[in-house]
Order: C-alpha cells, then structure tokens, then sequence
C-alpha cells in the first residue's frame, strides 16, 4: 500500500492493526447472536424499562424496529436471538427456543438462580454453536436484551474481580439519579448473598442472568471452535471475562466492538488487554455495536484487495 496513501486512511489503519493483532483477516460471512431473558432485579427499578418486559424489546428486534435488527437489515445478515429466560414467550419461528425459566429471581432477597440452572444455561449457550452451524461463519457477534442485566453484570463484576460497585457500576439504560441506588443494592447483595468470588457458577447462581450464563457457554464453544467473537457491550464483555476465566484460549478469539460508558467495561477491556475497535458513546447493548463494528471491520479488511 502506497505510505502517502495509508497515512490518509486516518483511524481506519488502527482498527485493521487490532483486527492484524488477532490475525483477523477475513471477514465475509457472520451474523449476531443475541441471548435474551428476564431478571428479577429488574423490580428494583434502576433501568429505564419497565420489569420484566424484555419481550417488548425482542418483538421490536423481530419486526425490524430496533436499530440493531434494522441496520442488519440493510446490510442483509442475520439476527439469531435466543429465548434463555423470557418471562413472556414470543410465539415467532425466528426466536430460538432454549427457555430454562421464566425470569431470574431478584437477588437483593434471594439468588437469583441455582448452580443447576447456571450449568444449564452455558450449556444451552454451547449447544446455539450447534442450532446456527456456527462453523459456517468467520466470526460471530454477540448481544443481550435482559432489563436489569446491567446491573446483574455489575454485581457479577464486583464479587469476581473484588471491586467495590463504585468502581464498576454505570448508568445502563436509567439515568444518573439511579446510580446511588444500583451502588446500595449491589453492596447489600454482596454482603447478603456471600458469593464464592472463585468460583463463577456460583457467582452467576447469585446474581444472573440467564442470558450472561448462556453467553460464557457460547463464547467457550466459539473459541473452542477457533471462531472469532465480536463482543458488544458491557454484559457481553462480562461474559468473556468469565469465559476467560475457563479456558483463557477464549482471549485470542475475542474482539471489541466498542468502548461504553460503563465504568467496569473500561476495567474488563483493560484486564483483558483488549482494545476497542470503535468509540461512538454507545450505551445501548442489544448486539448494535457488534453489528456496527462487524460491517466496519468487514469494509476495512475488504481494503487490503486495494492497491493504494
């Protein structure tokens, strides 16, 4: 490539320098995988949705109204989202049906799940690979629609890396009002709910969701399978860390789309020595910045066929 050339592609040289880092070079076919569940937190109050309507957002995704659905869409790749933990079923034969229960419970007053029901879901989220002949694709994104899932990341963060919540506990979908709030509920549970912080089963047992257990399993099986993974957000980010935390081979298969505005997603990325490929203030979740970054990606690796 001419240098005077390279020079005028600006940023575009950095992103194809962290896609070269994780040899990454090819990027035609893929898709996003997008788990989807309830959580009982969500009673709290502390997202901008109302609880236990993660249904209403996943029937937006399936008629093509969320930006996510309808900018993948435009660029003609599929969306797979995945029933975990709906609390109300959507009768769609695009919905892939892997439904353990309907909601986790809320962990300010009990866990929010068992350990059986954690195995469970990495094993539905390593059976998916299967469901959407995941060996098809050179790399696969990943979301999550659950309300109230950011703040079961959180919390998951707090326990496995022994923070306190200030120093991982964002905004989501609420405002700054609810800051304080996620903060108290997060110090409450960890001192209530007591999780083994070295053991992630039961850190997942303690806090949820459905769809961050599933997601570990499907991160697991991807790396295991030597398929790339476009993560999205701060949920997705938590499940690689834990999925890191089984089989550190899952680090060389893992890419960032994007840097939000949570705080642990900033702390997770810089653990994991990954940087983002994108910084467009997205705090939305939902698989929109693994969708955007996957089209970015696949533009910018299609210019090594240029000669400039």
């Amino acid at each position: 490539m001419n240098p005077i050339k390279n020079i005028g592609l600006g940023k575009i040289n950095e992103i194809k320098d962290i896609l070269k880092k994780h040899n990454c070079s090819n990027i035609n076919n893929y898709c996003v995988v997008v788990f989807a569940g309830d959580n009982g937190i969500s009673y709290e109050h502390t997202s901008s949705y109302t609880p236990f309507s993660s249904h209403e957002i996943v029937l937006k995704h399936l008629n093509k109204k969320s930006p996510t659905s309808f900018f993948l869409n435009r660029i003609n790749k599929r969306e797979y989202i995945v029933d975990i933990g709906l609390s109300t079923t959507v009768n769609n034969n695009e919905i892939i049906y892997k439904n353990i229960k309907k909601g986790t419970k809320n962990f300010l007053y009990e866990d929010a799940l068992t350990k059986e029901e954690v195995i469970q879901a990495i094993k539905i989220g390593e059976k998916v690979w299967d469901t959407i002949y995941g060996t098809n694709f050179d790399i696969i994104g990943v979301g999550e629609i659950g309300v109230g899932d950011t703040i079961c990341a959180s919390a998951v963060v707090s326990s496995f890396l022994k923070v306190s919540p200030q120093k991982v506990v964002g905004r989501g979908s609420s405002d700054n009002k609810v800051l304080d709030k996620k903060n108290d509920i997060i110090k409450k549970a960890l001192k209530i709910r007591t999780p083994n912080s070295n053991n992630i089963v039961d850190i997942l047992a303690r806090f949820g969701g459905l769809e961050l257990a599933s997601l570990v399993g499907f991160i697991s099986k991807a790396a295991e399978k030597q398929t790339f993974i476009m993560l999205d957000g701060f949920v997705t980010t938590v499940a690689a860390l834990l999925a890191v935390e089984v089989d550190n081979r899952c680090l060389k298969y893992l890419i960032a789309s994007n840097l939000t505005e949570e705080i642990g997603h900033q702390i997770i990325l810089k653990k994991l020595n990954i940087k983002p490929l994108i910084d467009l203030d997205l705090n939305y979740g939902e698989g929109l910045g693994s969708s955007i970054a996957l089209f970015l990606a696949e533009m910018v690796t299609g210019i090594n066929e240029f000669k400039l």
